[in-house]
């Protein structure tokens, strides 16, 4: 019954013959109640059932053979793996960089220091012939 009726009211409120009418009759001033309707309208607008549902997102399901909801075929997750992978390769080489760095300086610093060369030592000459 509510859905014949809604039907019903869609169709006179799209008729133009009506429109044309009801708007002579708002600049007469013959329909206050109308206007007071379509001024209060747009804040007591129910849901309209053709319009997009909004709320919470449709729910996926994984199953052993697919995945099935609004992200089965995403086009863009290969391409999304593939920069995330390269990330952690990034990640993991600046570690290891980070790590070796480390190393050598804790070398160098247990190193024992290298004698200052010493000022009296002899040198070889060896002519150029």
């Amino acid at each position: 019954m509510v859905l014949e009726l809604r039907r019903r009211a869609r169709a006179l409120v799209e008729d133009p013959e009506y429109l044309e009418s009801l708007r002579r009759r708002i600049a007469d001033g013959k329909a206050p109640k109308m206007v007071a309707l379509l001024l209060q309208w747009p804040e007591r607008k129910s849901r309209d059932p053709y319009e997009k549902r909004r709320g919470k997102p449709q729910l996926s399901v994984v199953t052993p053979y697919a995945v099935v909801g609004p992200h089965a075929h995403d086009p863009l997750a290969a391409r999304e793996k593939a920069m995330i992978e390269a990330q952690e390769a990034e990640a993991a080489l600046q570690a290891r960089v980070g790590e070796e760095a480390r190393i050598t300086q804790a070398t160098a610093a247990a190193a024992p220091p290298e004698d200052p060369p010493d000022p009296d030592a002899l040198e070889l000459y060896q002519p150029e012939t």
